[in-house]
C-alpha cells in the first residue's frame, strides 16, 4: 500500500474528527459522561473542546507529510501505531470499566478501524 494513501485517509480521518469534535462538543459530552451533574457534563464538553484542536493537528500533520519519503511516513506510522495502541489501552483498560463514562465497544470501532488500516500502511509500505 502507498504511504500517500494511508496517510491520507488517516489524515482526513483524523482532521475531520476533530472539525466534528469542535463542533459538536456539547452532544458528544452528553452523549459519553453518564451523569446528570451540569458540572461533570460541563467538564466532558471542556474536555472535547482541548481533545479537538490535538485531532486537527494530528490530521493536518500527516495530510501534509503525505508526498515524504517512505522512511519518514513508516516512522509517522509508527508514530501513529504506537499512539493508537495507548488509546486501545485508555478505552478498554480504563474507560470501559468507569461507570462515569458511558463508553462501549461500538463508540472505538472507527478508531480500531484507522489502527488496522495504520498497520497495514507500515506492514506494506511501498
Amino acid at each position: 500500500m502507498k504511504t500517500k494513501v494511508s496517510l491520507s485517509i488517516l489524515g482526513v480521518y483524523n482532521a475531520l474528527m476533530g472539525i466534528i469534535i469542535l463542533i459538536f462538543a456539547s452532544a458528544f459530552s452528553s452523549q459519553v459522561v453518564n451523569s446528570d451533574n451540569a458540572d461533570v457534563v460541563r467538564m466532558g464538553e471542556l474536555f472535547h473542546y482541548g481533545l479537538s484542536p490535538a485531532l486537527l493537528i494530528i490530521g493536518l500533520m500527516l495530510l501534509l507529510a503525505r508526498n515524504c519519503s517512505i522512511e519518514t511516513a513508516k516512522k509517522l506510522l509508527l508514530g501513529y501505531i504506537i499512539g493508537t495502541l495507548l488509546l486501545m489501552y485508555i478505552f478498554f483498560g480504563i474507560m470501559a470499566n468507569e461507570t462515569l463514562m458511558n463508553f462501549s465497544i461500538e463508540s472505538a470501532v472507527p478508531d480500531i478501524i484507522m489502527l488496522i488500516l495504520s498497520i497495514f500502511g507500515y506492514v506494506k509500505a511501498k
